[in-house]
């Protein structure tokens, strides 16, 4: 039932939803998105993204829609913020974590649960969006902490899963802020800001390593430019 309500009534929120976020970012930046064919040519893929502020989902998921669907990943706590949960529940985005006030039993349940979400959506062609660090950068390089284990935990229980490495520019507040002259109410003086996302296919990552071994190769890997230049 829930599948055929998706189809139906879901898609037709998302693309209304999605119409509506992709409006209000063209007021106020101007995004560049190179690799995008990639992402079409490959169903159910784990894109990993750099995490430089708090519009990355949003922007990404809108961005994108045209060309697949992405399921976001997010923290528990800011999927059920009152606020948030409707836009997370349309764009059909996947909670994990869970409070630390719940039992071990009930985190490891959790967790599993979410595994399975993931892994399902990746088999049925959709595309999971994920932020390894976890958190929007709060200095100038993306950081994986090394127990942050999420796409070291989905490669080592499907290691042919396809990896496509996304790079955010332009937008956190430790990026260059460039601005375009789009005469709107942002005044001429201060248009819209340039944004980037590169796309790139990544075929390296070795899940069998361990964890921390595994996330400084990742971290590598996002604080290197696709592109010299946008």
């Amino acid at each position: 039932m829930f599948q055929l309500i998706d189809e139906t009534l879901g898609k037709w929120l998302r693309h209304a939803f999605f119409v509506i976020v992709r409006s209000y970012y063209a007021l106020f930046y101007n995004v560049s998105c190179s690799g995008k064919h990639l992402l079409q040519d490959t169903p159910g893929a784990l894109l990993v993204a750099t995490h430089v502020s708090r519009h990355d989902g949003p922007l990404i998921a809108a961005i994108l829609y045209t060309t697949q669907r992405v399921r976001p990943v997010v923290h528990h706590h800011e999927y059920y913020n009152w606020f948030q949960w409707f836009p997370m529940f349309v764009a059909r985005a996947i909670p994990v974590s869970s409070p630390k006030v719940w039992s071990a039993e009930r985190r490891q349940a959790r967790k599993e649960h979410s595994m399975g979400r993931i892994l399902g959506a990746l088999e049925r062609g959709e595309s999971i969006l994920l932020f390894p660090a976890g958190q929007a950068r709060r200095q100038e390089a993306e950081v994986i902490a090394p127990h942050l284990s999420g796409v070291h935990d989905i490669l080592g229980t499907n290691p042919g899963r396809p990896v496509l490495l996304l790079r955010l520019d332009g937008l956190g507040r430790f990026q260059p802020a460039r601005h375009d002259y789009f005469w709107s109410f942002l005044g001429r003086q201060k248009g819209r800001r340039h944004v980037s996302l590169d796309i790139k296919t990544v075929d390296d990552l070795d899940p069998t390593q361990d964890l921390a071994t595994f996330n400084a190769a990742l971290e590598v890997k996002l604080n290197t430019p696709i592109r010299d230049a946008f």
